[in-house]
């Protein structure tokens, strides 16, 4: 009989974690740099590093 409770318990908790996956990923986004999306900071580091060392690189051209 206790290992029908533990088992059930178990349950309860994987189908609670996975409706909480679930919920982040859609609200908190894809982290593809979107309009609202919580890691639209961090795509968007990469593309400022990306245009800063392009920058660097035409100015070293120049020179």
């Amino acid at each position: 009989m206790i290992d029908f409770i533990i088992g059930g318990l178990v349950l309860i908790a994987v189908i609670l974690a996975v409706r909480k996956v679930i919920k982040n990923q859609k609200s908190a986004g894809c982290g593809c740099g979107c309009s609202g999306c919580s890691s639209e900071d961090a795509c968007n580091a990469y593309k400022t590093f990306e245009a800063e060392a392009g920058e660097k690189m035409k100015n070293k051209d120049n020179n």
